[in-house]
Formats: structure tokens, sequence, C-alpha cells
């Protein structure tokens, strides 16, 4: 249940309707969630043991274990964050040598599901959104609740900062993050989660047939807003960063290097991809601005393959039309 708050109050003709809300309250912020200081009182054994299995030092095992599984934030007057301690359960009992999202095998909320199917979520940047009221959480109707409120109170977001009587969100850790992507990708195409990671599995290695046919059958099922005479480059990264995102890239959009703007960077363990997007234009004009702006340099000192990857899309059409993949110093294939 971490992570997941209460959904709307009840109304005063309710069996319940005296109940006291304790979900923001300072005295409970770390009751449903293991602390630092708990996890290293209590287990630390079975940590270093987990630690040793995978081949880390103690201090990069915590490192990375707290990036998978610690940041949900309850209270807007206590900063601590805590773990999920399901995640933390399953991932000691197991014990295998890496860390892996294991919040959403527990059960996704099908309201969510359903709701995020009819909803315009594409354009909520989860890891920013700020200014939201405290009367957002008050919802009387439930056709009134909106997108934003729906995933903090379903576990996707959770509390980063709280100023001026207003909150800003975030999404609490990886797992949560790679499940949450991985469910925008499957509502950009109103397709089964399931193909979207098999869209992911194609990029990891490098299948670019198969890759850039799923890409383009992604982007032909993208519901866009009606009001929408012309699709930007961005809109079409989105949906992108989270198909990257879903099967474990870090990436950046717009990232800033020394001669421009790469429109999205992703790093993963295995590679790095660096994307440039166009719109009625060729892909060789966008492999023509990577290597012009020099957007792979940065990464040449890494022992990782680096993969240069360019998309056209029809303004008209909105379908990805021409794209091209080339390792750097190697072979382009289309």
């Amino acid at each position: 249940m971490t992570g997941v708050s209460k959904f709307t109050r009840l109304s005063v003709f309710s069996a319940l309707n005296n109940i006291v809300d304790v979900s923001q309250r300072r005295e409970y912020a770390t009751m449903f969630g293991y602390t630092e200081e708990e996890l290293e009182a209590n287990i630390e054994e079975h940590l270093r043991e987990h630690a040793g299995i995978m081949g880390k030092t103690y201090g990069d095992y915590r490192a990375e274990m707290r990036r998978w599984y610690n940041g949900f934030r309850f209270s807007p007057d206590c900063e601590k964050t805590v773990y999920n301690p399901i995640s933390v359960a399953l991932t000691l009992s197991e014990k295998r040598d890496g860390f892996s999202a294991t919040w959403a095998t527990t059960g996704r909320p099908s309201m969510l599901m359903n709701y995020l199917k009819r909803e315009d979520v594409l354009r909520i940047d989860p890891d920013a959104v700020q200014r939201v009221r405290s009367a957002a959480f008050d919802v009387a109707e439930l056709r009134d609740l909106q997108p934003i409120p729906m995933l903090y109170q379903s576990g996707y977001l959770t509390i980063r900062d709280y100023k001026c009587g207003m909150f800003t969100l975030g999404v609490p850790d990886e797992e949560v993050r790679q499940d949450l992507n991985l469910l925008m990708t499957g509502v950009a195409a109103d397709k089964s989660t399931y193909w979207a990671s098999r869209l992911g599995d194609h990029l990891l290695c490098a299948e670019w047939d198969d890759f850039f046919e799923g890409l383009q059958s992604l982007y032909a099922g993208m519901v866009y807003g009606s009001t929408e005479r012309r699709v930007h480059e961005n809109s079409y990264g989105i949906c992108l960063s989270f198909l990257l995102a879903s099967c474990g890239f870090r990436f950046t959009m717009e990232a800033v290097l020394s001669n421009g703007r790469a429109d999205i960077v992703a790093e993963h363990p295995a590679e790095v991809c660096v994307f440039e997007l166009k719109v009625d234009e060729s892909v060789d004009k966008a492999f023509a601005q990577i290597r012009e702006k020099g957007y792979a340099e940065p990464y040449l000192a890494d022992d990782r393959p680096i993969w240069l990857i360019g998309l056209s899309f029809d303004s008209k059409t909105r379908h990805l039309f021409d794209f091209a993949a080339e390792r750097y110093g190697g072979v382009t294939e289309t």
C-alpha cells in the first residue's frame, strides 16, 4: 500500500463520516515505509550480503538501492522519505545480481488503467508537476478527479516540496518511474504494456528493423489533441522519452552540449543513444546536425557503443516516415 493515499473525502451520508484523515500528518510521515535508519538498524547483514552478490561496495549498493526504492514522502511538514517495504522485502528475499521493478507486480489499480486510457496524460511531465494546491486532492465526485491527483493518490507521484500552500510533485523512485513510463507508452498508442516493453528490448539489442517497425506503429496510434494544427518535435519526443525510461534508460531531453542541444540523449548500462527528431525534413538532415554539432563526442571515452538515431515525421499525417540508426564510426542502418 505504500504510495497509495486517500482517494476522496467521504460524504456526510457515509457510514464512516467521522474518521480522521492522517494521509499528510507529520507524525505519520514515516509509518508506512522504511527509513534509512530502520534499514541499517534491523537488516544491515542482509543488505551487505546482497551487495556482495551484486559485486558492489556497500556504499555504492546503498546508493543504488536508494535510487530504486526510496522516495515516498507523505507529509508536506516532514521532508523524510521512505522505502517501499514490499520492494525491499521482495528484493532481499530473491537477492538477484541487480535491482528490478517489483512495485507494479503487487497490482496496478484497475481504475487508474481505465482512467489513463481516456485522459490526456501525455502532456504531463511527471518530474516537473508544480503549483498543485491542496484542494486538488479533495474531490467530492469521481468525475471531477483530474490526472495529477489521480497519479498522486495511486502512488505514481509523491511530494517533492511544499511552499506557499502549493505542492511540487514528482516520481518517487526508479521502479515507479519504469512502470509509469511503460504505462504511458502503452497509452500513447493504445497498445498493451507488453508490446511497449518488447519495443524497448529491440532498441537494447539493436534490432533495428523490429524497433523502427514498432516505433512507426506507436506513432501511428498516438492520440493528439484535437486543437493541435501542428505537432511540435517535443510532442514526438515526450512519447519516445516514456519508452526509453520504461526500459531503464536515463534520458535528457534538449540535452545541452558545448555546441548545441541534442533532442534526446539516452544512457543505459549497455549503450548510449543520441536521438535527433525532424518534422517535414529528411533523416539525412538529422544525421548532419548530429555530426556538425558533435552530439556524440562527450561519450567517446565511454566503453559503451554509441548509436546515432534519426527520426523524421510528417506534419500532415503525423506519422514517422523516415528513420535510420548508425553506430558511431560504423554503418547506417535504415
